[in-house]
């Protein structure tokens, strides 16, 4: 094979590549990229067996063919090669790349393993395929993803959620059992029926960083796999397994409580109150009443700390009692300048609102006082 291109254009792409392969092991050949040349187009794949990248940018192709190289010391090399064309060129299992530019007197020799020994790739139909804008689905992804649990004993929570709703609406969720996140998006493309399912937030991190964010992009679910179509770039990735708990009796439906707070406030306040938490329950307490809201926190060892803070409220004085750390998480999502904390009961699920609503919520289950 033999082929040239811009270094920009390739290191780009062997940018991204170098995400999908097998970093741990460097001589298993799924830490390899796959080059193939042909018909002036130059196909990019790469694959640690869960999930998979195909790309394909414009080159001037001499001698059509393809090979493997260990895709770490290829993406190493193209970030040191000066801007310009490059000519690559495979022969005796050896990848020699060089600027064209005669000024720079560069060659390098990769070992290359042949093109025969990379695994297959997925594939699906390009009629599985469904449009969605780039800017919806990673809201929800932003908006849910970091509420996923850690805990791999019930491993279906270690994803998002996703699900088409009616009125071609689609929702995406996620839960650790003790906070839950929300987040929907009426599509104005049409959304064809698919099974609902869970998402690895590997895959939404992944596709996030070979996207643009712009514009609309292509998915589809076949088999246990979501596929993805972002620009010139293909990605797929296996699906987490198991049933995913009903979020909706979760979330409270009417509320007889609500207290109106600005996000700012309430964020600066819990940050500070955490520092004089106990370490291992990380415990603060919110106090509610019609003089504002009365946020505290101790520890036995160093002090303790409270800070009062405006708010509207109309409510019986109440007192409601958190874990910060899953407190502060919510908070920071919140894009808006005010949010509302509703419950019924103060051992009840209470919901955190931006104000005015948008279209994602927040619940967290309280700890005992």
């Amino acid at each position: 094979m033999k082929f040239i291109c811009s270094c920009e254009s390739i290191r780009e792409e062997i940018e991204k590549a170098i995400l999908f392969t097998s970093q741990k092991n460097s001589l298993a050949i799924t830490s390899n990229v796959l080059l193939d040349n042909s018909g002036d187009t130059l196909t990019i794949k790469a694959t640690d067996q869960k999930i998979g990248f195909v790309s394909k940018i414009a080159v001037e192709t001499v001698v059509p063919g393809s090979t493997t190289v260990y895709c770490d010391k290829l993406h190493a090399i193209l970030k040191t090669m000066p801007s310009g064309n490059l000519e690559f060129a495979d022969s005796d299992r050896k990848l020699t790349i060089k600027p064209l530019d005669s000024q720079n007197r560069i060659s390098v020799n990769l070992k290359s393993i042949e093109s025969s020994k990379f695994p297959e790739l997925l594939t699906v139909d390009d009629s599985a395929y469904f449009s969605i804008p780039q800017k919806d689905f990673f809201f929800m992804a932003d908006k849910t993803s970091f509420a996923i649990s850690s805990e791999t004993t019930r491993f279906f929570l270690t994803g998002v959620y996703m699900e088409k709703k009616e009125d071609n609406k689609i929702a995406m969720v996620a839960t650790d059992g003790r906070r839950l996140a929300y987040a929907e998006k009426i599509i104005e493309q049409e959304i064809p029926d698919f099974p609902s399912i869970i998402i690895s937030t590997k895959f939404l991190s992944l596709l996030s960083k070979v996207s643009n964010k712009e514009g609309l992009f292509s998915i589809a679910v076949m088999d246990g796999n979501i596929f993805a179509k972002v620009g010139n770039r293909e990605i797929y990735s296996s699906l987490i397994s198991g049933n995913y708990p009903n979020y909706d009796r979760v979330i409270p439906k009417s509320f007889k409580y609500e207290c109106r707070i600005a996000v700012d406030d309430i964020s600066r306040a819990v940050s500070l109150i955490s520092v004089l938490t106990d370490t291992k329950s990380r415990r603060v307490f919110l106090d509610l009443n019609t003089d504002g809201v009365l946020i505290s926190g101790e520890n036995n060892e160093y002090g303790d700390s409270r800070q009062l803070i405006q708010c509207e409220y109309e409510g019986p004085e109440a007192k409601i009692s958190f874990n910060s750390s899953l407190l502060q998480d919510p908070i920071k999502n919140m894009d808006c300048d005010y949010m509302k904390i509703s419950y019924n009961t103060t051992s009840q699920a209470i919901v955190l609102f931006p104000d005015p609503e948008r279209d994602y919520l927040y619940v967290l289950m309280p700890m005992q006082v």
